[in-house]
């Protein structure tokens, strides 16, 4: 079988029986349309994001066809000694108690969003829940206005992009990086001339050795856990609410049992991972099954094939909020694991405790629902949802 890896299938309504073809016949694929290697066995893909040494972020950048503006320049897109400095100033802004103290704030949007919900009975989940949501909760980390929050959406969602520019135009996710940094390089200059009690402010004042983030690590590091953090969330989100229309008996169960919820929500970003796969480049020959990957290569560690891996997950189709050992990927692993991990935990926890006691129906309208059309993401851009 002639097979050539193609970047939007993860847009497709089912594509896991084509992962479990490639990690049984071709798990080290190399797909000569995309110029792209895809690794689809979790052992390979769990073992590469442990190895830095080998397998750099910092070479290629951590998206597909990544950026070169951003390579080198984020947390994701750069290795240490570079990267363990930029995670320490993050760690000391990003901190348990940011957690603890935006708790509140979460949990009241949450049961305000889906108390309006219950009184539409039929929304829009994305536009009526997950967007303002997310925008609520990011824009008050990182001290964004919510109203210029939802503006920048189309740049957030343009970021992902990975479309051929029509000839004499700039390809829509340099236009959106561009605009990004206008934007938030504008800020972080009012911030460090007027530091508030956001997270902006923190990266631009905290220390490790004497030394601080420059002004363009800053507006840089906050592009990343914006576009980041709101398109994973979305489709963190809307992944979980499609799950539930598949899977009525999770449904049921959650709705007298909403302690299980949190298991819910890891089971989720296993079964129909978010962020589906993240670039490394080798700065070796590295050989698997058979091949030998060329350093420099562009190479997909395939996080929504890998947590569907049965070598790793007994019964792995299965959607199971009783797997007794999480060992997903769905947040990465080794050095670049999500620094906002507890808090995109939480927001789906709240938000889904807040939604299901509303609801009475769970019903999506997939006539009119879009999924997310980027290479390394999966979910929903439009969800229509009766919920009562």
């Amino acid at each position: 079988m002639t097979f050539n890896y193609p970047l939007l299938l993860v847009a497709s309504d089912d594509p896991y029986p084509t992962y479990k073809w490639m990690r049984d016949e071709d798990p080290a694929h190399y797909s000569a349309t995309e110029d792209v290697w895809v690794l689809t066995r979790y052992a390979d893909c769990s073992a590469a994001f442990k190895d830095w040494k080998t397998w750099s972020s910092e070479r290629r950048g951590n998206l597909l066809n990544d950026i070169p503006e951003r390579v080198g320049k984020t947390l994701g897109t750069s290795d240490p000694p570079k990267h363990t400095f930029a995670r320490s100033i993050v760690n000391k802004a990003f901190t348990p108690g940011t957690l603890t103290n935006l708790k509140p704030t979460v949990q009241a949007l949450a049961r305000q969003l889906c108390a309006r919900a219950r009184e539409m009975g039929t929304i829009e989940f994305v536009a009526d829940i997950s967007a303002p949501f997310n925008a609520a909760i990011l824009g008050a980390m990182f001290g964004v206005p919510e109203q210029d929050f939802i503006d920048l959406r189309r740049w957030l969602d343009d970021f992902f992009k990975r479309e051929k520019a029509p000839a004499g135009e700039e390809p829509r996710q340099v236009v959106a990086m561009r605009q990004l940094r206008r934007y938030l390089g504008a800020l972080a200059e009012q911030r460090q001339a007027q530091p508030g009690e956001d997270l902006m402010s923190a990266m631009l004042f905290a220390e490790e050795n004497g030394q601080r983030l420059a002004l363009e690590q800053v507006v840089v590091t906050t592009m990343t856990f914006l576009t980041a953090g709101f398109e994973s969330t979305n489709n963190l989100f809307t992944n979980l609410a499609y799950a539930l229309l598949l899977h009525p008996d999770v449904l049921a169960e959650l709705r007298a049992r909403l302690d299980m919820i949190p298991a819910f929500v890891e089971e989720g970003m296993r079964w129909d991972a978010p962020a589906q796969g993240f670039v490394r480049s080798p700065t070796r020959d590295v050989a698997l099954h058979g091949k030998v990957i060329s350093p420099g290569a562009q190479v997909l560690l395939h996080i929504g094939s890998a947590n569907r891996d049965e070598r790793e997950f007994a019964d792995a189709d299965r959607f199971d909020i009783h797997r007794p050992d999480q060992r997903h990927l769905g947040m990465g692993q080794g050095i670049h694991f999500c620094v906002g991990a507890p808090l995109g935990r939480a927001m789906a926890q709240f938000l889904f405790e807040a939604l299901l006691p509303v609801s009475t129906r769970w019903e999506v309208d997939r006539s009119t629902a879009a999924r997310v059309t980027t290479p390394n993401f999966r979910g929903f851009t439009r969800l229509p949802l009766a919920i009562a």
